[in-house]
Parts: structure tokens; sequence; C-alpha cells
């Protein structure tokens, strides 16, 4: 539609046309705003990290990457190592 037809379109609808979008474009916001709400939940946001953290010690197959898991144990020890050394001084 070129603007002037687009203008012409737009002079043409009637009040209840308007009210219908204006409507639409309303349900529409309700229904953005719900799902970012859900998506924003303490829940929603455990479980997305619990699968980032899943996804990062597994394949795409679903296997354990055993390099993954090695390095994350060896940083792990080496922290309590560290925790345990400064206690005793």
């Amino acid at each position: 539609m070129s603007d002037a037809s687009h203008a012409d379109h737009a002079g043409k609808r009637s009040l209840v046309d308007l009210q219908a979008e204006v409507a639409a474009a309303r349900e529409e916001l309700v229904s953005s705003i719900a799902e970012l709400k859900s998506q924003t939940t303490p829940a929603a946001m455990v479980q997305r990290g619990g699968r980032a953290v899943f996804g990062f010690f597994t394949d795409e197959y679903g296997g354990i990457r055993p390099e993954r898991v090695a390095i994350a144990a060896a940083v792990t020890v080496g922290v309590l190592a560290l925790t345990f050394r400064r206690r005793r001084r």
C-alpha cells in the first residue's frame, strides 16, 4: 500500500475498527507481559541456570564430558585447598 492510499484507508476506518485494533493491541501487550513475568520468576531462572550448568557438562547427545568434569573438580579441590591453608595460618 502506498502512503497516500494508506492515509486514505486510515481516514476511512470507523471508530469500531479503531477500538477493535486498540483492544487487540492491548491483549497482545497483556500476553507479552504475562510471558515475561513467567520467565523471570525465581523458579524459572533457577531452572534455566540448571539447564545451562547441565549443558556445560554434557555433549549434544547427553553424554558426560569428562574433560569438563575434571576441570571443575580440579578447580573445586584447588579452592578447598586454599581455604584450608588460609585457616591454618
